[in-house]
């Protein structure tokens, strides 16, 4: 089973965005996906409840229910949609869960300022270093045309993690959570500069999986 955690101890950084998104990409290919909730706020969850059974199927979990659940259903995939905040031997748990991690960060001062630390507090592990776990760095509600993606791009682009690719500040994203949807789920004439900055994520994930 391949496991892509999303972290950022900063709250409102986007990780349910990019977790429900990533899903629901994965689901759309066939692929039997866990999206497992360990935020105590739900949003993932509630997410999968407004979610049409006629959609490609996502499994939910959280770590209340038995894991029974979630081995039965075979999964292929895990997504996990971790809380802000995370430290400690709970970070160094969830990071022995990864294949991949992807951090998110928005064009802010304070999300700058909370990755910095969280970045070198990754750096510092084993299999980190090792390279035997994928990190990958994405910008999210970027507008290209601000100074602000200008400063949060120069700012991913000083670490060793390769910055994979931003994606745009879009009502796009509002409609899909409020709907249970991906962009994935969604005709293509109405998110397509969505699907081609999401291109560049996917491939990336892709890769990282295929080693």
């Amino acid at each position: 089973m391949h496991t892509i955690i999303i972290a950022n101890p900063k709250g409102g950084s986007g990780k349910t965005t990019l977790a429900t998104n990533i899903a629901g990409w994965l689901a759309g290919k066939r692929q039997r996906v866990v999206l497992a909730d360990f935020d105590a706020q739900r949003s993932s969850s509630r997410w999968l409840l407004r979610r049409s059974e006629h959609l490609p199927k996502i499994l939910g979990w959280t770590p209340d229910q038995n894991k029974r659940v979630m081995l039965d259903a075979e999964p292929q995939w895990m997504v996990i949609d971790l809380p802000a905040g995370i430290h400690g031997e709970t970070l160094r748990d969830a990071v022995r869960r990864a294949e991949i991690i992807l951090v998110p960060v928005s064009p802010s001062a304070f999300d700058m300022d909370a990755t910095r630390t969280f970045l070198a507090k990754l750096a510092e592990y084993k299999a980190i270093k090792e390279g035997s776990i994928h990190i990958g760095l994405v910008g999210m509600r970027v507008d290209s045309r601000t100074r602000s993606a200008i400063e949060l791009e120069e700012f991913l682009k000083q670490y060793d993690f390769p910055f994979v690719t931003n994606l745009r500040d879009t009502q796009g994203y509002v409609h899909a959570a409020r709907d249970g949807l991906s962009v994935f789920d969604m005709p293509r004439s109405r998110v397509e500069q969505d699907w081609e900055q999401w291109r560049t994520l996917t491939r990336w994930i892709a890769r990282q999986t295929a080693k």
